[in-house]
């Protein structure tokens, strides 16, 4: 072809590059999988601020002494709970995508402590993640009242995968205190591997010592055992607590403490890896191009075999047809499974005396022998 495309020596240099370069991404894949193994999350520091504002309060009216009100102008108060991510102490080249307040907690609840009769809508408010909702910088909490209140605010972490607290003694052990269940396992392995507490002849016996005996009780336990010991060692986080007081006095008031709490990120560097691991999307569009090659291929061959054709019928045309209608002919009985003899082939004696001759005399006096045996038989 490259004698009538100079081109195609140009697209035979580009497929060896091809493969040289995907044997480079191969590698490169291998090494982003062998990253993964490095922490998937990043931390950062919450700072949560609590706040209330007062409106239509008796303090605030121009006339005190007018005492006609209605619903609409009954003094009320707004709790407002708000938080937000401190910036890194090393700023990092791409900004880390902003997760919002409520991404961070399962619930959130506030207590007031005030008489119930006095204030129906109820003293404990919730707030419950929803898979449909979306995340906030905050949430506020409207109610009436012109008196302060002492509010409890209990902030429940959202952990994935869950977490749970270390008890004390298995705490001292592994040297963990909160952590998710398979890296508590994990910590317990090592200390079973480092202490050499496995039973010589059956390695799923676990020979506990003073310690491990003092915390699950067991002086030997069985290592599918394991597992629901440690479990009873385990327990849901403690929530974050923030005592405050809601203040009517004035229109604004703010606590003056803004409380920090140590919270996780996805890694993004590693959530990009795995997506330019995946990038399912991109495979698709090289097949597709790679299909459209092979169709191009496939089209200059095609046109190849057709101008080698109009080639030769212009060098030699009368020898050109035989050759054509010899060959069409020979197609023609493949396809239509029949055999036909050249008139000139029959005249010689060699053509009697090829192998087939035996074989279709055979055939010819078996097929006569069954036909005379057909005829006595209708004859009887």
């Amino acid at each position: 072809i490259e004698a009538y495309i100079p081109e195609s020596k140009l697209y035979t240099e580009l497929c060896e590059f091809e493969k040289n370069l995907d044997v480079a991404i191969m590698r490169k894949r291998l090494d982003i999988q062998e990253a993964f193994g490095k922490p998937p999350h990043v931390r950062r520091t919450l700072r949560i601020f609590v706040s209330n504002t007062a409106a239509d309060q008796p303090s605030q009216s121009e006339d005190a002494n007018n005492f006609e009100s209605n619903d609409d102008n009954a003094p009320s108060w707004t709790l407002k709970i708000e938080g937000r991510l401190l910036d890194p102490l090393i700023p990092t080249k791409k900004a880390q995508p902003i997760q919002k307040f409520t991404s961070f907690f399962k619930s959130i609840i506030v207590e007031l402590d005030r008489d119930p009769d006095q204030f129906p809508q109820g003293n404990i408010i919730e707030w419950h993640k929803q898979a449909s909702s979306a995340d906030t910088d905050g949430i506020e909490i409207k109610r009436k009242g012109d008196m302060n209140v002492n509010a409890r605010i209990i902030l429940v972490p959202d952990f994935t995968p869950q977490k749970y607290k270390v008890s004390h003694g298995l705490s001292e052990m592994i040297g963990i205190r909160l952590s998710t269940r398979s890296n508590v396992m994990d910590e317990l392995w090592k200390y079973i591997k480092r202490n050499k507490l496995h039973d010589d002849q059956d390695k799923r016996i676990i020979h506990c010592d003073s310690k491990m005996t003092g915390l699950f009780g067991v002086s030997q336990t069985d290592a599918a055992q394991l597992p629901s010991l440690v479990q009873s060692q385990l327990s849901f986080p403690d929530p974050v607590v923030i005592d405050y007081t809601i203040c009517v006095d004035k229109q604004f008031n703010q606590s003056n403490t803004a409380y920090d709490m140590d919270v996780e990120l996805d890694n993004v560097a590693r959530q990009r890896m795995a997506n330019a691991v995946a990038a399912t999307q991109l495979q698709k569009d090289v097949m597709a191009l790679d299909d459209k090659i092979v169709q191009c291929v496939q089209s200059i061959n095609n046109s190849k075999i057709k101008r080698d054709f109009l080639t030769q019928f212009c060098t030699n045309p009368i020898e050109f047809i035989n050759k054509w209608i010899a060959s069409q002919a020979r197609d023609l009985e493949i396809i239509l499974g029949e055999t036909k003899v050249n008139v000139e082939d029959v005249r010689q004696a060699e053509f009697y005396k090829q192998p087939w001759v035996k074989e279709a005399v055979f055939h010819y006096l078996t097929s006569k022998t069954q036909q005379r045996m057909q005829e006595l038989l209708a004859k009887k």
